[in-house]
Parts: structure tokens; sequence; C-alpha cells
């Protein structure tokens, strides 16, 4: 078996453990092993169906399918059951339930429940060395996230409305905002002279001002959703950050 997992046959081990089954019926040992091959194979719902097969009888087994379970809900996005399965765990090591902690702390990051992390950060045990660059780490993500102050798509939208790139400027981006005002006055400043010259019928008045409130538009709505992108870029940077620190002391520690 731990073959087949080190040349990454899954398939090949999938179908192995499934005939095995129809055999000797569903075992622990095949319940963890087909749960273990789901999960390399990125099915996580089939892995989660079948680590949860996994009884107490094998602690050993039990307490690892727990901690990939919770992996495998919290890359689902289901946090709270990844809570509960995590808190299954039982009869640790000291290391295990330092893991423990480590993932409920990730979690509670994920959840954005930063007074949940606080309570199990000021805990994290600094001595084990599998582990302190992950406790770090999601510390480092706490406080970015708790100190980063969220732009708003409606500000940025209204600034934009007022003074054309006015949400790019709000947002950091001084050269795309510098181009819209200078861009938008140039037609506005066009629009003006046709209107002063000719009045509202003139050629350049109507073509000028046509242009003018096009890029007038998409400014403020390239401001919204500008805005609306650096935040989900910012959100998926942590998610995805938070998650791999949860991920890798889970494959070290539970062989």
């Amino acid at each position: 078996m731990l073959h087949l997992e080190f040349i990454s046959a899954y398939d090949e081990g999938v179908f192995w453990l499934e005939q095995k089954e129809l055999v000797l019926g569903r075992t622990d040992t095949t319940a963890f092993h087909l749960g273990m091959f789901e999960y390399f194979r990125k099915n996580r719902a089939s892995s989660i169906r079948f680590f949860e097969d996994v009884t107490r009888s094998n602690l050993n087994f039990w307490n690892i399918s727990r901690f990939y379970s919770g992996l495998q809900y919290a890359y689902l996005g289901d946090y709270a059951k990844a809570n509960q399965v995590l808190m299954q765990t039982d009869s640790l090591s000291e290391l295990h339930a330092e893991l423990r902690k480590l993932s409920l702390a990730g979690l509670s990051l994920l959840d954005h429940n930063f007074e949940r992390f606080e309570s199990f950060q000021t805990s994290f045990d600094p001595n084990y060395y599998q582990l302190v660059d992950h406790q770090q780490a999601l510390l480092d993500t706490y406080h970015v996230m708790r100190d980063r102050k969220a732009k708003s798509p409606v500000i940025a939208g209204v600034l934009s409305a007022i003074i054309p790139g006015g949400g790019k400027f709000y947002l950091g981006k001084i050269g795309q905002g510098t181009m819209s005002l200078m861009t938008s006055t140039i037609f506005a400043l066009q629009a003006y002279e046709g209107y002063r010259k000719d009045g509202p019928k003139s050629a350049s008045f109507i073509v000028f001002g046509s242009i003018f409130s096009i890029f007038y538009v998409a400014n403020i709505w390239g401001s919204v959703v500008a805005v609306k992108v650096e935040n989900v870029n910012f959100n998926k940077t942590n998610h995805d950050a938070i998650l791999l620190h949860m991920h890798i002391p889970i494959r070290l520690l539970c062989k």
C-alpha cells in the first residue's frame, strides 16, 4: 500500500482496495487508505466519506483521519464542520495536540474570527521545530488581515464621480488615476470649446461630449470593479496562505 502511494499509483490503489473490500468488507485499514488515495487524487468529498468510516478501534488511523477530514472540510469552506471533526481527535501526543491547536487557529483565521485565533495563538508552544515556522506564518497573516482597512467600492465610485480618477487615487493607483483625470479633462475641455464656439449642436461638442461621457462612466465603473478585485485577491492570497500552513504540518506529522 505504501508502495502504491509512493509511486503515485492512486487509481490502482483505489481499485485494489475496492476489490479487497468485496471479499473482506470495510475495515478501518481499507477505509483509511481509500481516504488517503482519494485525498491524493484531490477528491475531497470522497476522501472525507472514507475517512469518516474509520472508527476509534484503531486510534492512530482515527486521529489521522480526523486531521485530514478537517483539512478537506477547510478546503471546501465548511469551517464549522472542520472544527467539529478536529475536536474529535483523542489521546493525542503533545506534538499532535499542538498540531490540532495550530489547525484550529488556522480555521479561526479562515473564518475571520480574530478573537478565537488569539485564544489559540497565545498558547502556541514554540518548542516544536516542526510547527514553529507555521505558527509564525499564521501570526503574520493574522496581523496583515487585522490591520488592513478594506477599501469600499462605493467610496471608490463616488470619488470617481466627483473627480475622474479619484477612485484610482483612493486605491493607491496613482498612475492610473492621473491618466484617467488627464484623459477626462482633455475631452471635457474639447467639448466645452466646441460648445463655446458653435453651441450645443456643434459636431465638436457632440463628439467630444459623448467621448467624455463614455470615459466618465467607464472610470466610475472601473474604479468600483478595481476595488472589488483587490479585495478578492487580498482575501484569496491570505486564504491560500492559511491553508498552506495548515496543510504542510498535517502532511509532515500525520503518516
